[in-house]
């Protein structure tokens, strides 16, 4: 059996899919942003042995319609406020299925020569959006997960003061790397997978706006030092997942001069705010990273998944990668042919760069600021909303498009019974899902648990922020009423 189709049977299929997309987005806005079905209802859609006979592709894409349409949360809605996810964008779409469509494994030049050398084009595209220096290294990876990894794989190849990638991590002296308590659950995660292990991530406590605390973390690298361990990196947060928290990153760039640090920024989330004009002073400081995460993914509204690190000095990007075997040789000089997989972990890749050059070349980056803006903005005329209300309370500063808050009914319960409000705010988070008209996170804010908003979405409106608040308020009301009226 041929797996391949007629040209026109693959037209008329092709024709069906984009009939869905395009009913997908229709009144995005009207529609649940989650689908209210229990794990086990969802498991029950696809419960199914193992294929053996061919199903028809046009009944198929019907279920696809159907069941995995019907059992996902919409993240392309603008009543979406949860953890840090954008609804992608219609030219990154287009990129996504053409680039599918050419099916490339873009690990080396002469495999993908299109990809390689777009991929180039906007990694320096990025790096002057966010005022880097734009003859830096980078590479596109999935997210901000594995920028940060590949960050700080660098950083150890670079500031161990041994060679890691012959000997690994000795025994002996510790190497210690510094981050705000505010940090991402990444960085725990590449620490250990670098053999670093956890303890030597040291937690730095923040300040009362969620920033690192500069001279706490002056005091902790002394006493590492005096105890005979090796700091090697610095990490500053350029956009803290609870917050949006940006740390000094000025401040933490002396810090890694005075000590001889590598210097890597987490702006997965934030970094591409450093290029708005209302948001870029906060930023001041990221050009002199060593490295830096960010994720395109997110505040440059291309599609899933594309994230990126950029690495100040290119050749140390490849020196910690470039691992060259035989069957991997090539003839032509570095400088002339960039194979990506001499910078990267990844060998098979696919092509990432295409949605990312259509989103910067149909939109340009002045629309790309101003979207960004406009959701710093929105978020900011959310946090006003609670401040004048009366029966929400705003937890932590909203310096970029995150707000963390929490329901505080304004009679029956006093502000001071944190128990019973934090039991409230859980089951509002839930009700809230479960509801689907909005949907949002939650986490704790100095203990305390709290709603968490975020907005990297083009779609959303201040109004559609108003409507969170309505909504959250009805129900929170109603539970409110229920546990007043059991006790």
């Amino acid at each position: 059996m041929n797996l391949d189709l007629a040209p026109e049977q693959l037209r008329k299929l092709l024709y069906s899919a984009s009939d869905m997309a395009v009913r997908l987005y229709t009144n995005v806005e009207k529609k649940k942003v989650f689908h209210g079905k229990s794990p086990a209802e969802v498991r029950a859609l696809f419960d199914e042995p193992l294929p053996a006979q061919p199903t028809d592709l046009h009944d198929l894409l019907e279920k696809v319609e159907r069941d995995v349409f019907g059992a996902s949360t919409l993240n392309i809605s603008p009543h979406f406020y949860g953890y840090v996810l954008s609804a992608g964008n219609p030219a990154g779409l287009l990129g996504e299925f053409l680039s599918t469509a050419l099916n490339p494994n873009c690990t080396m030049w002469n495999l993908s020569a299109a990809n390689a050398e777009l991929e180039q084009r906007v990694v320096r595209w990025i790096a002057e959006f966010i005022g880097y220096p734009a003859d830096t290294g980078g590479i596109l990876v999935s997210g901000g997960s594995m920028a940060n990894l590949t960050g700080l794989t660098v950083a150890r190849k670079m500031k161990a003061p041994f060679d890691v990638a012959q000997d690994g991590v000795r025994g002996g002296s510790p190497l210690t790397v510094y981050v705000s308590t505010e940090g991402h659950s990444c960085l725990d995660k590449s620490v250990e997978l670098l053999g670093l292990g956890r303890k030597q991530l040291r937690k730095i406590p923040v300040k009362a706006d969620f920033t690192i605390d500069v001279g706490k973390l002056e005091e902790q690298i002394e006493r590492d030092r005096a105890a005979g361990c090796t700091p090697i990196c610095i990490i500053g947060n350029a956009g803290t997942v609870n917050s949006g928290a940006v740390d000094p990153l000025n401040a933490l760039a002396d810090l890694c001069a005075k000590y001889k640090l590598w210097f890597h920024v987490d702006g997965a989330y934030g970094a591409p705010a450093a290029g708005t004009a209302l948001a870029g002073k906060l930023f001041e400081g990221i050009e002199r990273a060593d490295s830096l995460a960010l994720d395109p993914h997110k505040w440059l509204y291309v599609p899933f998944e594309a994230g990126c690190v950029l690495v100040r000095r290119r050749d140390e990007l490849r020196d910690t990668f470039c691992f060259l075997p035989d069957y991997l040789q090539t003839e032509t000089d570095p400088t002339e042919q960039f194979n990506p997989f001499e910078y990267t972990f990844q060998l098979s890749r696919k092509f990432r760069s295409l949605k990312v050059w259509l989103t910067f070349k149909a939109y340009g980056a002045e629309t790309l600021r101003g979207m960004i803006e406009k959701n710093i903005r929105t978020m900011q005329k959310l946090g006003e909303l609670v401040d004048e209300s009366e029966d929400f309370e705003r937890l932590a500063p909203v310096p970029l498009s995150a707000i963390c808050f929490r329901y505080v009914p304004p009679t029956g319960r006093t502000r001071e019974d944190e128990r019973y409000l934090s039991a409230l705010n859980l089951e509002l988070v839930a009700a809230a899902q479960k509801d689907g008209r909005v949907f949002l996170s939650k986490t704790l804010i100095d203990g305390k648990t709290a709603l968490r908003a975020c907005s990297i979405n083009h779609r959303t409106e201040p109004e559609h922020a108003a409507y969170l608040l309505t909504v959250l308020r009805e129900l929170g009301e109603g539970l409110h009423k229920t546990r007043r009226g059991k006790n």
